[in-house]
């Protein structure tokens, strides 16, 4: 695919804040995690910094620089495709195989755990040498174990204190929320089908009428940088849609009461999409 250079930006294009100002801000925003922050760093040393050659989109020279993973694979493709706006559930909403949640169906007696086999000691053996003395703990040791022992607490009953039965689950149950979309996962073991069943009734006529869940993954490059951020996505999550809300994650609405995060100004116009091999 042909990439075209960028040119130099008129100066309405330009923010009103320098190059250390937009590293600044990117350090300081608490959606941008570790390489979320190199990509961004990148990008923007590319389209600032970095020596401008002919033919060559700004995205590329990134991708250069962000070098190669294990198998000789770009980081820089792994790290566009995560950053594609999208909603992701949470981890107990997923059909996991393995490290359910407990079922949370209502208990009806205290839990009690099972008895363990009493120890029963092996009989002494005759011909065992008898010691000459028998092992006591030093002082320091004695006084470390006297203390634990004074200061242990059995854990928490939270089967009993929370109501919930807490035994390995089976069934799923997703309940999406009316404002946000967003899932939440409900588990239950195989004696309370029956409940998840009517769970499943109860949040029926609300799973249907729940919009498209706000992104919350992804989303940061646009918030930096004008491009043609939906190709460039397509190209690194082929199967990917934008959604309804925008790519920028500075434009979807906020899914609490907390303040809305502040718009961040463009840095500059990458007219090449960077897309492709070296």
């Amino acid at each position: 695919m042909p990439l075209r250079s960028v040119p130099d930006p008129a100066e309405e294009q330009r923010p009103n804040r320098s190059f250390p100002e937009l590293v600044a801000a990117i350090y300081e925003d608490p959606r941008v995690g570790h390489e979320t922050r190199e990509l961004l760093l990148a990008v923007a040393y590319a389209v600032d910094l970095a020596k401008r050659e002919d033919g060559v989109s700004p995205l590329r020279v990134a991708r250069r620089k962000l070098g190669v993973e294990r198998g000789r694979k770009a980081r820089y493709d792994r790290l566009m495709a995560a950053d594609a706006p999208r909603y992701e559930p949470p981890e107990s909403a997923r059909n996991l195989q393995f490290d359910r949640p407990f079922c949370e169906a209502p208990r009806l007696r205290p839990y009690r755990p099972r008895q363990a086999v009493p120890y029963v000691p092996a009989p002494p053996d005759p011909d065992a040498p008898v010691p000459i003395r028998p092992y006591t703990l030093p002082p320091e040791l004695a006084a470390l174990k006297e203390e634990a022992m004074a200061n242990y607490k059995p854990p928490r009953d939270w089967r009993t204190e929370d109501g919930v039965c807490g035994a390995a689950s089976h069934h799923r149950v997703l309940e999406k929320d009316p404002r946000t979309g967003w899932v939440t996962a409900h588990w239950f073991c195989k004696r309370h089908k029956d409940h998840a069943d009517r769970v499943t009734e109860q949040v029926r006529a609300q799973n249907e009428q729940a919009p498209e869940p706000i992104p919350n993954s992804g989303g940061l490059l646009p918030c930096y940088f004008n491009a043609d951020w939906e190709r460039v996505y397509k190209h690194y999550r082929p199967r990917w849609e934008p959604p309804s809300y925008g790519l920028c994650a500075d434009d979807w609405p906020a899914a609490d009461d907390a303040v809305r995060p502040t718009k961040h100004s463009r840095m500059r116009i990458i007219v090449g999409s960077g897309l492709g091999d070296e």
